[in-house]
């Protein structure tokens, strides 16, 4: 699926020829890499000109920060993040928006993998900036996670910050692994499975204080 501006049509024409490129931009860079990416295909694609391009944009890599801050931030937000702030019980808000988001993702979007994850894998260790980007993105969605976990009551010990990371991590995990299978399937097991680790760590309620198990036929029998 290809992506979708919003409200282009109030957007200053500069800002529009930018917006264009940095759309054609991510594009290639999803399906190509960022390094394997070229700026010609990126040209051609927009249809517009290098003096266009270098207009907002100094060179390639400035290209690709902004459509790691512009694109992907955006997508990830509202696929991953922004669901989640309406609150509720995370037993049940979490594994909901996870598999919405899941639903959401298009055939080709399943074979390509997570913008987000792709990026990383292919630049953390390459780029200082790339990097310090791509932490503060990962970084927002632990927080939103952990806010959501915070109205959850679960068996200590409890660190929620960890219990965030171990799910952004997992659901990251399930991407990359729906990517190279082209099986949705194994990213929507993935969710089950992180369903059932909230289950698991969730308080359970006590069982009565001073409860006494029922008598079994065989003791009436023996009263009697």
């Amino acid at each position: 699926m290809r992506y979708k501006p919003v409200g282009m049509e109030n957007i200053r024409k500069g800002d529009r020829t930018r917006r264009r490129l940095l759309e054609v931009a991510y594009e290639v860079i999803r399906r190509r890499g960022f390094q394997a990416a070229g700026l010609g295909e990126i040209l051609a694609g927009s249809g517009l000109t290098k003096g266009a391009l270098y207009h907002h944009f100094r060179d390639k890599t400035a290209l690709g920060y902004a459509v790691l801050d512009e694109i992907i931030v955006e997508i990830i937000t509202k696929r991953w993040i922004e669901p989640l702030a309406v609150g509720g019980d995370p037993l049940v808000l979490i594994p909901q928006v996870l598999r919405a988001a899941a639903g959401g993702l298009d055939d080709d979007e399943i074979a390509l993998g997570c913008p987000l994850g792709n990026l990383s894998a292919e630049m953390s260790a390459l780029d200082d900036t790339f990097t310090g980007r791509i932490d503060s993105l990962y970084e927002d969605w632990r927080e939103a996670i952990s806010d959501a976990l915070e109205a959850g009551a679960f068996t200590p010990p409890v660190d929620l910050w960890q219990m965030a990371t171990f799910i952004v991590s997992a659901v990251s995990g399930c991407l990359a692994r729906s990517k190279s299978s082209g099986l949705r399937e194994m990213l929507l097991e993935g969710i089950d499975e992180l369903e059932f680790y909230l289950a698991q760590r969730a308080v359970k309620s006590p069982e009565p204080k001073y409860a006494q198990p029922a008598p079994s036929t065989e003791m009436e029998d023996f009263l009697l």
